[in-house]
């Protein structure tokens, strides 16, 4: 039934959405396990693909229902892995935050001490991807004498890794 209703709904995303509520609905009261409802749900939603506010949309109703049922639609070992790809995603943030940070103190420094960087040399730093090159490089970047001397200092640490 999903698959007919996803080809006969086209050009008609709105009446995806309310068909694919109106055959997700019923499957919490068939008495079902929540194991088969959520790879039934599953299998449905890969089915009946929605744009982002409609997929919004069907995921409030969605949630709201199961709230009335009190049955979530994640298992434990599902929010435990959405938990953990959290902490994850927080974990790459910082490191590219301090990334960036680091990127950019060092083209200010340079900045402020030789007025214009070579576009070059701003675009090879923020290549730099590596936080203890970016570390090595900063200090220096305060005592360098001149940006010829902070480019052999950046080509040095690059040749080495």
């Amino acid at each position: 039934m999903a698959h007919l209703k996803t080809k006969a709904t086209t050009r008609d995303l709105t009446a995806r959405e309310q068909w694919k509520w109106s055959l997700v609905r019923p499957l919490y009261q068939k008495g079902l396990t929540k194991f088969d409802i959520i790879n039934l749900v599953k299998c449905i939603d890969k089915m009946m693909t929605l744009p982002p506010p409609l997929q919004t949309e069907f995921q409030t109703k969605l949630d709201d229902y199961e709230k009335e049922l009190n049955m979530p639609f994640l298992s434990t070992i599902e929010e435990n892995a959405q938990e953990k790809g959290k902490e994850i995603g927080k974990e790459i943030g910082k490191e590219i935050g301090a990334r960036k940070t680091c990127q950019e103190n060092i083209i200010k420094i340079l900045t402020n001490r030789f007025d214009n960087l070579p576009e070059k040399m701003i675009y090879t730093i923020k290549q730099i991807d590596d936080m203890s090159i970016l570390e090595n490089l900063l200090l220096p970047s305060i005592n360098v004498n001149s940006l010829e001397e902070f480019q052999q200092l950046i080509d040095s640490a690059l040749h080495k890794n």
